[in-house]
């Protein structure tokens, strides 16, 4: 049995992010999760769009594709605004940089197919990559320095404006 490179491509994609999930839930905190969660977003959110698009017709796959996209830009830049980590706003600036690439190519009909592709499907890569190595430095924080929050709070007021005499001395 030989597997095509798709093939090989689609199946690591899918143990990278299983293993990512776990251990998301074993050693990450709630931002790590939640974007785990986004990485399972889109392939079950994929599948469930070939399928309806091939068995009902209503509307493309590219369509699909974007409501995936719109959904888990929210998600991420939410997190992203929220979360104690830097990692966050990157992860979800590759995922405005996919949903992007969906509005280029809807855009302009000229978008070289090269180019849609490395936009569109590139960032899910680094994503991975992204939250690999966030799991990972969240982890060796926790034990170096013990827990620490998970989610960033409202900053302290900041002073009123200290009166001052000038220029009356």
């Amino acid at each position: 049995m030989s597997l095509a490179n798709g093939d090989i491509r689609y199946w690591g994609q899918i143990a990278a992010i299983a293993c990512l999930v776990l251990a998301a839930w074993r050693w990450g905190a709630g931002p790590e999760r939640i974007l785990a969660g986004i990485l399972v977003w889109f392939q079950a959110g994929d599948a469930v769009n070939h399928a309806l698009s091939s068995a009902t017709g209503a509307f493309t796959i590219y369509t699909g594709h974007f409501v995936i996209d719109a959904a888990a830009a929210v998600v991420a830049v939410a997190v992203a605004v929220q979360a104690n980590r830097i990692y966050t706003l990157w992860f979800a600036a590759f995922q405005l940089l996919a949903l992007f690439a969906q509005i280029a190519r809807d855009v302009a009909a000229g978008v070289a197919q090269l180019a849609y592709q490395v936009l569109y499907i590139g960032p899910s890569y680094f994503q991975i990559l992204l939250l690999a190595g966030g799991i990972w430095l969240h982890h060796r924080r926790v034990r170096r320095f013990g827990q620490y929050r998970a989610w960033r709070s409202s900053s302290h007021p900041s002073p009123g404006p200290t009166p001052s005499r000038w220029p009356n001395g």
